[in-house]
């Protein structure tokens, strides 16, 4: 299994597990949600370039933090059915703003997509310089499940579901 299929299977596996505390967005609700975590990279990536920016707000956004989040919704964008056994393609040299561009295009095809076009979005996150996909995930889902699992168990069951994955 490639390091696509194992994100894939760890986002819908933690999906099916979870899905009494935190609801899957349907298919295109789940690309608007992609491309709000693709402009909160931006904003993120706007802080640490531009810090002498004057800005409305303080946030504390981390760049790749918010790529896996957009991940994680395009992920889930996908489906659950089983990805082809295919490798993210090198987008090494490529921006967010044409992260942004393949979103709102597959927003805008939805729902006649084809499974090369999310992972070209997809093959552009990976690709961020600094990412570690597959890791990244995992900690922002874990993330997830700490703040919406809130009974005393929590730890042990958040453990439990990653024990599955």
């Amino acid at each position: 299994m490639n390091e696509l299929q194992e994100c894939h299977r760890l986002v819908w596996a933690f999906r099916k597990e979870i899905e009494p505390y935190w609801a899957t967005p349907d298919p295109l609700n789940s690309l608007r949600y992609a491309f709000c975590e693709c402009a909160e990279a931006m904003d993120a990536w706007l802080r640490a370039e531009r810090p002498s920016d004057s800005r409305n707000n303080e946030r504390e956004n981390n760049v790749l933090d918010e790529l896996a989040d957009c991940a994680i919704m395009l992920l889930t964008a996908m489906g659950q059915d089983l990805l082809p056994n295919r490798e993210f393609d090198d987008w090494s040299n490529h921006t967010l703003e044409l992260l942004a561009l393949r979103i709102s295009k597959l927003m805008i095809e939805w729902p006649d997509i084809s499974t090369t076009r999310y992972i070209t979005s997809l093959s552009i996150i990976a690709f961020y310089p600094g990412m570690e996909l597959k890791q990244r995930i995992e900690g922002r889902l874990r993330r997830i499940a700490k703040k919406n699992l809130s009974d005393y168990k929590q730890e042990e069951r958040i453990e439990r579901i990653f024990n599955l994955l």
